[in-house]
């Protein structure tokens, strides 16, 4: 593989060392790279503080070219394969990393080949692209879900994939859901994830609901009412931590 001439297309983000801040990795060591492009807008979730809908818009919009090789550099001028072998997780996320996923498998059997080891790789996704059956199998990689609800203002053709949610239950994906307007979010969930005429049933075990938020005064504002309703339904509750801990969404 010429790793000058194979591409992935990152965000203004790029890649960076962070913890991980939703879901069921929460606080946990991570590598983000970022890959620019989306499917979906999310504008419903647009507020004061996230005026955009999405609140990464600004960052996965911004569209950097990068070879292999360069990532590989940036990686190793970072010291960011150490971390990998002692365990830090590889976040792939976006944007929608799943738009870039031939080359991403491209990527991993390159990292592979020039550093001797598997990495543990943990995708954030929409759940509208069916992975390959190869990060499971292959390269044991996870899946942190977020599907998104009426709410988030997209159409439903483009949100709801039956057959990939069916998969990503039957690997054992995590599914975090943006909770912004909770009757109607929950009775949503439930009618097309949960008790489902599509058959997804998904285990009440690996949902986590998450206060729909921008910044740390919003997280606050909304958090204690998820709490209560993650309770009440026997689901996860997860922290956006990022913007607990830097009141920031991007970047950090």
């Amino acid at each position: 593989m010429d790793l000058d001439k194979e591409t992935l297309i990152l965000s203004d983000d790029k890649i960076f060392y962070t913890i991980e801040g939703e879901g069921e990795y929460v606080g946990q060591r991570s590598l983000f790279m970022r890959m620019a492009m989306c499917n979906l807008t999310c504008i419903g979730f647009a507020s004061e503080d996230s005026p955009h809908g999405c609140d990464s818009y600004i960052s996965w919009s911004v569209k950097n070219k990068m070879t292999f090789r360069e990532v590989f550099q940036m990686m190793e001028d970072n010291n960011w394969i150490d971390k990998l072998k002692k365990g830090t997780i590889w976040k792939l996320t976006g944007g929608e990393p799943l738009v870039q996923q031939k080359q991403l498998l491209k990527i991993v059997e390159a990292f592979i080949d020039k550093y001797g080891f598997i990495p543990k790789i943990d995708f954030e996704s929409n759940a509208t692209i069916m992975p390959d059956t190869r990060w499971h199998e292959e390269f044991k990689a996870t899946f942190t879900t977020s599907p998104k609800l009426t709410t988030n203002g997209d159409p439903e053709r483009k949100t709801y994939k039956p057959e990939v949610l069916k998969y990503h239950k039957s690997i054992g994906s995590g599914f975090k859901f943006v909770i912004n307007e909770p009757d109607a979010d929950i009775k949503e969930i439930w009618r097309k994830y949960v008790e489902d005429e599509e058959g997804i049933n998904i285990d009440r075990d690996r949902i986590w609901f998450m206060p729909c938020a921008g910044s740390r005064d919003e997280h606050i504002a909304n958090a204690e009412a998820v709490v209560e309703y993650a309770k009440a339904m026997h689901v996860h509750f997860s922290p956006r931590l990022h913007l607990l801990v830097w009141d920031m969404a991007l970047k950090v």
